[in-house]
């Protein structure tokens, strides 16, 4: 059993604001007094963008053309001089590499308003306000229940859409937080930072045994985001080392 006062040791002296949730098989084990307030989402709104297509299914294997000037930084699609994809391609970018430019034509493809009215209406902490490097003062919010709920909507569809998303998910490309400390193999994640931000929604497994983590945090300051960074580590070791007995 994960050594709740260590975790509760970890966060009491923790800078800004911090949510921490741990789930397994059985339920919720740990749920900070944060848990299921609203942050700034961060890329942790892509888990959503997945789960409408889920809901909502389309031919993965069509071909979509990615205009020029919809181009944004972060991510591949920036770097590459290809524009046709399969749609699974694009889906799979925004997730195992959070590319922005992939996330922004999954929601122009459906359509920003619609998008958002579903987010509205299935989750009671999730919201599209702006586009991927969109400059407003609009903001994606979501709350560290919600993006759980999102990551475990994904882990378990058998469907081909589902094995796509956990493929992109097992392989993903940042890892410096919950699974900094932690082998490749063991995990399914999705990340999200802006400048104040750094989150994390992980499940962290051994076998048939795991955690769901989320850990979402807001912060000031270089200083600040390193004692966030090495919080988020400690608590993903902890996690390993109780599934593991390592």
């Amino acid at each position: 059993m994960l050594d709740f006062k260590k975790i509760s040791d970890i966060l009491a002296p923790l800078p800004g604001k911090t949510a921490l949730l741990i789930k397994d098989k059985t339920g919720v084990l740990y749920a900070g007094p944060l848990a299921g307030e609203e942050f700034k989402s961060a890329s942790l709104i892509k888990l959503a963008v997945a789960c409408y297509y889920q809901a909502h299914p389309q031919d993965l294997s069509q071909m979509v053309h990615v205009p020029e000037d919809k181009i944004v930084e972060g991510g591949m699609l920036c770097h590459l001089a290809q524009r046709d994809w399969m749609l699974r391609d694009i889906l799979d970018l925004m997730l195992s590499d959070s590319d922005n430019t992939a996330t922004n034509f999954l929601i122009d493809f459906i359509g920003f308003t619609k998008m958002a009215a579903w987010f509205e209406a299935e989750f009671a902490h999730l919201h599209l306000g702006r586009y991927m490097m969109e400059v407003t003062d609009r903001e994606n919010y979501l709350s560290a229940e919600t993006a759980l709920e999102l990551l475990e909507r994904l882990l378990a569809d058998p469907s081909p859409f589902g094995q796509v998303c956990q493929k992109a998910l097992f392989y993903q490309e940042s890892v410096n937080k919950l699974l900094q400390d932690l082998p490749e193999g063991c995990s399914y994640s999705k990340t999200g930072e802006l400048e104040d931000t750094e989150h994390d929604a992980a499940r962290i497994f051994a076998g048939d045994s795991y955690y769901d983590i989320c850990f979402m945090s807001h912060y000031t300051g270089l200083e600040e985001r390193e004692q966030i960074l090495l919080a988020q580590n400690a608590v993903g070791k902890l996690a390993y080392q109780d599934l593991t007995g390592k």
